[in-house]
């Protein structure tokens, strides 16, 4: 194994060259085994570590996520709706306002600690392989951090296809949850758990400008001084979310993450490819692909702002007719379960 004892920040450029570069070496080197179900399994029986408890705490962690977010919601954030009288449409969106922002900055913090400070790997990216190794047992603080983050996205789904209000995006949101369920187990079950910590680092303080410009665009509807900061406090934050996107997103997360681990991963380890190696960097890739389409919601908001077009900060992932919320909900979850009125 050669060891990189520093990290310098590709371009773009050498980003695609690289990591390509990485991929189809590594797809020559594949034995006809590699491309079965058969030698998947094997893999997963071989290189694998996991134990029962974990799924057990994963699935009452997101059951508790669900009922904790139902009690919250009924005995507090309604509260806090009923006091601020606000217009119908923020009543509906407050409480998943409040509760997305309430999980975000719990997510973000320790995450940070660790990232930042604890493990160093946010400077130093190389440091989520230099340490990797197989059926290693997993530190208490980070393991923690990866139940809550699995249970969370699983009560997601259910979220997204239950309590929450169907959006444009919503087809694409399951599938992003997904993607991270699978992307989050799978580096747990190959101790690739230090580039997962920065993966989690880089996604989740989005998510808390998200909600809070959301939450500042509700108050608005109480109209006088309110609306007059309000939409100060919505201008500002919708800056500061896509501004975090890009640079956290679009820019860090390909270049730190995914160039790690396609490209600098083969250069340190090239006597056998890491388990999983296309599957993890696919998954890797594909969140960026996701991060791609959502940004573009991002540039036609500020677009519309920019030109006039409109004239406060929304959501445009949000149907614009109300009234036909719930007609288009019905269709698009009855396509999802192949099922016809």
């Amino acid at each position: 194994m050669v060891v990189q004892e520093s990290f310098l920040m590709p371009t773009y450029a050498s980003f695609v060259t690289d990591v390509s570069y990485a991929l189809g070496k590594s797809w020559s080197q594949l034995e006809r085994n590699d491309l079965t179900p058969a030698g998947w399994f094997h893999s997963l029986k071989t290189h694998g570590s996991c134990h029962w408890n974990d799924g057990f705490w994963i699935v009452l962690c997101a059951v508790t996520w669900t009922v904790l977010r139902s009690l919250i919601t009924k005995y507090f954030f309604q509260e806090i709706i009923r006091r601020s009288r606000l217009s119908k449409k923020a009543e509906k969106g407050v409480p998943e306002c409040l509760w997305n922002l309430t999980f975000s900055l719990m997510a973000w913090i320790p995450a940070a600690y660790l990232v930042l400070h604890k493990y160093d790997l946010f400077s130093n990216p190389v440091r989520t392989i230099t340490d990797w190794q197989l059926h290693s047992v997993v530190n208490w603080d980070i393991y923690c951090i990866y139940m809550f983050q699995i249970s969370h996205y699983l009560h997601c789904i259910y979220a997204t296809l239950v309590l929450e209000e169907w959006r444009k995006d919503s087809v694409v949101m399951l599938i992003h949850h997904l993607v991270s369920i699978i992307l989050i187990v799978n580096s747990y079950l190959f101790r690739y758990v230090h580039l997962g910590m920065l993966v989690l680092f880089l996604h989740d303080l989005n998510d808390v400008f998200l909600q809070a410009t959301k939450l500042a665009v509700y108050y608005k509807s109480k109209g006088g001084t309110w609306a007059t900061v309000c939409d100060v406090l919505s201008s500002v934050g919708f800056v500061l979310f896509g501004t975090s996107w890009f640079v956290f997103r679009l820019y860090w997360f390909p270049l730190k993450v995914i160039y790690v681990s396609a490209y600098v991963s083969r250069e340190m380890y090239h006597e056998e490819i890491p388990p999983f190696y296309f599957f993890t960097n696919g998954l890797l890739l594909t969140l960026f692909i996701l991060h791609i389409y959502w940004f573009k919601f991002i540039l036609v908001m500020a677009y519309k702002v920019v030109t006039g077009a409109a004239k406060e900060v929304s959501d445009e992932r949000e149907y614009q007719n109300g009234g036909n919320d719930k007609n288009v909900k019905t269709a698009v979850r009855n396509g999802l379960h192949n099922k016809t009125d």
